[in-house]
């Protein structure tokens, strides 16, 4: 199921409140130690993000996978919300496959015009920040 929302003057706060909830959803649905350990992590059956993409007033939001590669992401993870800025991980998509990196990246709410939401996946979220 995908969805598309967007904000408008009349609904200025619906953005901010669904990266909310696909931020708490997500978290709920990992079960990790205090010290996010690999070998001491417990994942549930569940699938643990819901993976989106980002349109700023400019299009889509791409960006490089790393410094030194030429390869692009438009697919993000929610890692942390605020009421100012939202922390997203980078989704490499191969084909069908899509598979979360260890890069995030801060992006200000208020220059997300809309997002697209895409059917929910398990990352393998041990030895990354912010899950």
């Amino acid at each position: 199921m995908a969805c598309v929302v967007t904000t408008t003057p009349k609904n200025n706060g619906t953005i901010l409140d669904i990266l909310k909830r696909i931020d708490r959803m997500q978290k709920d649905a990992v079960n990790q130690d205090l010290a996010g350990n690999c070998n001491t992590c417990i994942f549930s059956p569940v699938y643990n993000t819901k993976p989106i993409s980002v349109y700023t007033c400019n299009g889509l939001l791409t960006v490089n996978t790393t410094a030194i590669d030429t390869t692009t992401a438009n697919v993000f993870r929610v890692e942390a919300v605020n009421d100012e800025t939202v922390v997203l991980r980078l989704i490499t998509v191969v084909g069908e496959e899509l598979t979360c990196t260890n890069n995030t990246i801060t992006i200000k709410v208020s220059c997300i015009c809309g997002i697209q939401c895409f059917d929910s996946i398990t990352c393998t979220l041990c030895n990354q920040t912010g899950a």
